[in-house]
């Protein structure tokens, strides 16, 4: 279709979108060949399938390209047939084809993929949401636990809360259920019911509750909150379908409550839709500014995105990145960079700036697969260079510390910002304006094994011990500034670990009673007030973080210049 943005330019916009640290664009289903039963033999479709492509192929056999493919075809037909029928061990030749695809497209880009209809539908839940009671779950002493509920969804609705343990689904126990197999039982199509028994602190008995199964939508904008002096802080997990709307409600409440400043954070977000991208930066961007550009090997591939006429808010922005950020906070963080409309800091980005057009097959499975690359408005490619290296070398390439910690390479292109005329340098991912160190995994192998147990130890305690202890419900400003765990409830916590199983000897819970006592005090905070007031205790830990708001002053002065009239 044509989309018409509000400023007036028209830019062709093909229905497309979806990511694994990628952004994704959606083409049309693949139908299948409908004639063949399915009580068939699997690999006679495959055969005749594979037959009719011959046809197809047939025609162009003018071609000395085209009659060796056709070849290469044939025999890759009489090779799965002869493994089929004669193969010393039986195998499947789903599988089989499965694994060939798989092969072909390891010979491409290492984000070209390939995904069966399992895996294509846990994927697209996080972009586009699916169908189910809404709540995040852990199992533990074989109950489903209720982590916390999807705000606006049925199990909200119904009056759900964190701490809940669901203890049969449909008249079936819970017990014995893998965590793997709940989202089977309790997802279904909108407008089906689901009847769950539910135990809870304070009731006297197990109570029963039907559930209307709806669209749940899993929020791309999990945090948004002041942290104090006019600084708003705003947290985007994934581009998906909802982020624009969810992003602009962010801004206008903290606006309302005098956000002056903006700290916008993308770290540890893998990517998204391309018009989620878009529609971010274009709420920092004055009316016809290029966002970003594409260009592939067929002219269709060329597209370009302006920002709109009514947006442009008046704020000074700082945006943290990190070496996980890719592909959709990318573009937001190179735009934003190269317009002098904000302050970048953190590590240098993944570096993933391909176009993947997403093709669906009807079985349900899809192929993502790249058909061009993101340009940032002043030219910079944004993917990182793969070429001679295996799959593994590049994904492992972004955790090594040298390369964060080097200057700019001397060979890589380096371009001048649209504005303020200051150097940006391409190569491969964003460079920040600022590196800022990121903050290391300091938990040793104790607390890591306490805080990955599946008996959930911290969160059982501490929902028992709020209970006990009313006077935590006290102002959180307070709790957040001033609350410390003391060393009763450190003695309580040390003996609930042992009476659970868990092997700690004193001597380690000493050596590590201050991080304990923070992700205690980071539980109280989610049992009392919320997943965003456990979030707000964490971030009192996040040093990357801290120093991130001493940048503020620079961001102000590139805000003020870059207004300036020229």
């Amino acid at each position: 279709m044509v989309a018409t943005l509000t400023n007036g330019m028209r830019v062709r916009i093909l229905r497309r979108s979806g990511v694994i640290l990628a952004n994704t664009t959606r083409r049309k289903i693949i139908p299948g060949r409908n004639a063949f039963s399915m009580k068939k033999n699997l690999l006679k479709k495959i055969v005749i399938v594979t037959g009719l492509f011959f046809i197809s192929i047939a025609a162009y056999q003018y071609y000395p390209a085209a009659r060796s493919v056709y070849r290469q075809i044939q025999t890759f037909s009489a090779v799965l047939e002869r493994i089929h029928d004669e193969y010393v061990e039986e195998k499947d030749a789903g599988d089989l084809v499965e694994t060939a695809i798989r092969g072909m497209l390891d010979t491409l880009d290492p984000h070209t993929t390939f995904m069966n209809p399992e895996e294509f539908r846990e994927w697209n839940q996080n972009f586009e949401g699916y169908s189910g009671i809404g709540i995040y779950f852990d199992i533990i002493a074989d109950k489903i636990a209720i982590l916390s509920v999807i705000p606006g969804g049925p199990s909200e609705m119904a009056g759900l809360k964190s701490g809940d343990r669901i203890v049969a689904i449909n008249g079936e126990s819970t017990a014995g259920l893998k965590r793997d197999d709940v989202p089977r039982r309790l997802m279904g199509p909108k407008g089906t019911r689901v009847t769950i028994a539910v135990e809870r602190r304070g009731w006297e008995d197990i109570r029963q509750l039907e559930i209307v199964r709806d669209e749940v939508r899993i929020e791309s904008v999990p945090y948004a909150f002041m942290l104090g002096d006019g600084i708003g802080y705003i947290y985007i997990s994934r581009f998906s379908s909802g982020t624009a709307d969810e992003f602009e409600t962010a801004l206008n409440t903290l606006e309302k409550k005098g956000m002056r400043r903006l700290l916008l954070d993308l770290r540890q977000n893998g990517g998204g839709y391309l018009d989620a991208a878009v529609s971010v930066t274009d709420q920092f961007l004055a009316g016809g500014k290029r966002i970003v550009y594409t260009d592939g090997r067929v002219r269709s591939a060329f597209r370009e995105f302006f920002s709109s006429d009514n947006k442009d808010r008046p704020v000074p922005v700082v945006v943290i990145i990190d070496r996980i950020s890719a592909s959709a906070s990318e573009i937001v963080a190179g735009a934003l960079q190269d317009w002098d409309r904000a302050y970048i800091v953190g590590e240098i980005s993944f570096g993933k700036g391909v176009v993947q057009s997403q093709y669906r097959f009807q079985d349900g499975s899809a192929l993502l697969m790249t058909t061009a690359r993101y340009h940032t408005p002043t030219g910079r490619i944004i993917q990182r260079p793969y070429d001679g290296k295996t799959a593994v070398d590049y994904y492992a390439e972004i955790w090594t510390d040298s390369l964060q910690n080097a200057p700019p390479d001397p060979s890589a292109p380096v371009y001048e910002t649209l504005n303020l005329k200051r150097p940006v340098y391409g190569g491969g991912g964003i460079r920040p304006d600022r590196i800022l160190s990121a903050r290391k995994d300091t938990l040793n192998r104790v607390v890591r094994n306490l805080v990955f147990a599946p008996e959930r130890f911290l969160f059982s305690f501490t929902e028992h011990y709020v209970d006990r202890h009313p006077e935590l419900r006290m102002d959180f400003g307070d709790f957040l500034r001033d609350y410390r765990p003391d060393a009763a409830m450190m003695r309580q916590f040390l003996g609930f670990l042992r009476g659970g199983g868990f092997s700690i000897s004193d001597a380690e819970f000493m050596k590590n009673s201050d991080q304990i006592a923070d992700l205690l005090k980071e539980n109280i905070a989610s049992a009392i007030w919320g997943d965003i007031a456990g979030y707000q205790v964490e971030m009192l830990r996040d040093r990357q973080l801290a120093e991130a708001l001493t940048c503020f002053p620079r961001a102000e002065k590139l805000f003020e210049m870059s207004r300036a009239p020229r």
